[in-house]
C-alpha cells in the first residue's frame, strides 16, 4: 500500500534505543519527511537509527502556521509524513492534535504506529490492579492553580501525571502538604534507561528517596485511598 498522502502519528523510544518497532522503523525510512517538536531532538533520533529525512517542526509556537503549511504538502503535494514526540508515544501532551483533527476533516488518512509509552511503561512496573485509573497529565504550573487542582483530584481511582524532571521535588512537596504525608504513591524514573528506578512509599518517604535523585524524566502515580468496613486507607 502506497505511503503517500498520509500522516503517520510514529511511537518512538522513551529512552533505550532498542525500543523502537520495526514497522516505526520502515515508516520513518520510507516518508517524504519527519515532523517533531524539536529540531536538535527529531535530528538525534533519526541519526540513531542511521535515517536521513528532512524535518519540519511543530510545536506550541508555530502550531497553527505549520498545521496550514503541513496539510498542504499531504493534500496538495501528494506527501507522505511520519509525526514522533521527543520521547514516547506523541500527542499526550504534545502539540499535534490539531493537525491530526484537520487531516480526519480532510480526508487525509492518519495512520497510527503505536510502540513505547512511558505511561504504560509505569503502570506495567507499578504493581497495581490495572483494572482502573486515571490519566491527569501536567498539573498546572501556576502555584495557586496547582493547589487547587491537588485539593480537587478524585480520592478513589489511581492516578497517572506527567512532569518535567526540575520540578519532582515541588510535586512531591505540594503533594505531601495538600495529601497528608501518608498518602501513597510511585515514582518511575529514567524508564527504559540503566539509571531505571522504581520507587514505591509515602509521600514522606518519596521526598526523602528522591532527596538526591538526579534531575530526570519520571512518571507520578498517585495511588487512591481503600476503604475497608467505611474506613479510609492510604494504600
Amino acid at each position: 500500500m502506497s505511503s503517500k498522502n498520509k500522516l503517520y502519528v510514529v511511537a518512538t523510544h522513551i529512552g533505550n534505543l532498542d525500543d523502537i518497532t520495526l514497522r516505526a522503523l520502515k515508516v520513518l525510512k520510507e516518508v517524504d519527511f519527519v515532523i517533531c517538536e524539536e529540531f536538535k531532538v527529531g535530528s538525534r533520533l533519526l541519526k540513531g537509527y542511521g535515517i536521513q529525512k528532512p524535518l519540519e517542526l511543530l510545536n506550541e509556537h508555530n502550531e497553527t502556521k505549520q498545521t496550514q503549511l503541513i496539510l498542504e504538502r499531504l493534500s496538495l503535494k501528494g506527501e507522505s509524513a511520519a509525526m514522533i514526540s521527543d520521547a514516547g508515544t506523541p500527542l499526550f501532551a504534545d502539540p499535534g492534535n490539531n493537525l491530526v483533527w484537520q487531516c480526519h476533516q480532510s480526508g487525509i488518512k492518519v495512520v497510527p504506529v503505536p510502540g513505547a509509552s512511558s505511561i504504560m511503561t509505569a503502570l506495567m512496573a507499578s504493581g497495581l490492579k490495572l483494572e482502573q485509573f486515571l490519566y491527569y497529565g501536567f498539573l498546572p504550573a501556576n502555584k495557586d492553580e496547582r493547589k487547587h487542582a491537588i485539593k480537587h483530584l478524585p480520592s478513589n481511582y489511581d492516578m497517572v501525571f506527567l512532569e518535567t524532571p526540575y520540578r519532582l521535588k515541588q510535586l512531591l512537596v505540594d503533594f505531601k502538604k495538600i495529601l497528608g504525608q501518608n498518602r501513597q504513591a510511585i515514582i518511575a524514573y529514567k524508564l527504559t534507561q540503566p539509571e531505571e528506578k522504581i520507587f514505591w512509599g509515602s509521600l514522606h518517604e518519596l521526598i526523602t528517596m528522591t532527596k538526591e535523585l538526579p534531575k530526570g524524566e519520571f512518571v507520578f502515580i498517585l495511588k487512591k485511598i481503600e476503604i475497608y468496613k467505611g474506613r479510609k486507607y492510604a494504600r
